[in-house]
């Protein structure tokens, strides 16, 4: 199976049985076919199980991230309540944008004041 000095073993066998190179040459072909697919299996499985805990890794990346803007979202909108009633009037909402810091905070999180 390794390929090995196989040659000096056929020419031995062949003394006696002269035709016994059709089997031995299939079934080196045989063999080392399928030890080269075990070997491609292993591989492919590992790789897609790396790739599965990257992707869930991703994910819980992508989780963490939204949980952490929603909650700068949510100190925006708190720092934007001048009245502290816990709603936005427009007033309130304008004179946020007009402040360069807090437009500022906004442009951090993707959103552009216009």
């Amino acid at each position: 199976l390794t390929l090995d000095s196989w040659n000096g073993k056929l020419e031995a066998i062949m003394k006696f049985v002269p035709w016994s190179w059709v089997y031995f040459y299939a079934y080196i072909a045989v063999a080392v076919c399928v030890l080269m697919n075990l070997v491609t299996a292993i591989i492919v499985e590992n790789a897609m199980s790396a790739s599965k805990q990257d992707q869930e890794m991703q994910l819980r990346q992508k989780e963490n991230e939204k949980h952490k803007e929603l909650k700068e979202l949510k100190n925006l909108f708190n720092m934007m309540d001048a009245d502290g009633d816990g709603t936005l009037d427009w007033d309130e909402f304008q004179k946020a944008f007009d402040d360069p810091t807090m437009s500022m905070k906004w442009r951090l999180l993707d959103f552009q004041p216009e």
